[in-house]
């Protein structure tokens, strides 16, 4: 007898924790109470999805000692291309007033010079300003400009070589011209259109 009332106090604790565990579980339901349905939750803030603007690929060159190469330009841009005979050639970017070329031929070449360089003997254009580019076949350009870069109507490419700074270029002479009333987001797109050129 004095073992009994123990022995129904732990038989007790048994059930009620086997209960608590089987109706954590949900295989017991106890009448009268709801059972809470699980609700999906939907965020309100909206995901942006990546949109990559279409491109195409422009490739020219290899005219005289300068090499083949390709640009990456977006699909809503127009290119040409223009030769007078087998030793010349101009690739002709356009989108509305904006245009990018790439002139390949028999020309001389001049030296880049920025604030802080000396005069030099021989062919030069000195510069106020640069934004420095890198194309993917890892060759330094400068796109250089005198005055406000937004009022310049043109910009000239320079580009690094053992030498310094000069023009034209390992890929031969290019240039930029861009209307007066220009965007910054144009000419960003005109950056990178000269950051896509690659050897091949």
């Amino acid at each position: 007898m004095k073992y009994l009332v123990p022995f129904l106090i732990i038989i007790i604790i048994i059930l009620v924790a086997g209960m608590a565990f089987f109706a954590g579980k949900g295989a017991i339901t106890i009448p009268g109470v709801a059972t809470p349905t699980p609700t999906a939750t939907i965020s309100s803030t909206p995901t942006a999805t990546a949109t990559s603007t279409p491109t195409k690929k422009v490739t020219g060159g290899g005219i005289l000692s300068f090499p083949k190469y390709s640009l990456t330009v977006p699909a809503d841009w127009q290119n040409s291309r223009e030769s007078h005979s087998q030793d010349d050639e101009k690739i002709i970017l356009t989108k509305g007033a904006y245009q990018l070329s790439i002139t390949q031929g028999g020309f001389g070449g001049a030296v880049c010079l920025y604030p802080g360089d000396a005069d030099t003997e021989g062919p030069s254009a000195r510069y106020d300003a640069y934004k420095e580019i890198t194309d993917k076949s890892g060759d330094l350009f400068r796109r250089s400009w005198t005055g406000d870069e937004m009022a310049s109507k043109g910009f000239g490419i320079c580009h690094k070589s053992q030498y310094g700074w000069g023009a034209p270029t390992l890929y031969g002479h290019i240039s930029f011209i861009t209307p007066q009333d220009k965007t910054r987001a144009m000419l960003d797109e005109m950056d990178a259109i000269l950051a896509s050129l690659t050897k091949i």
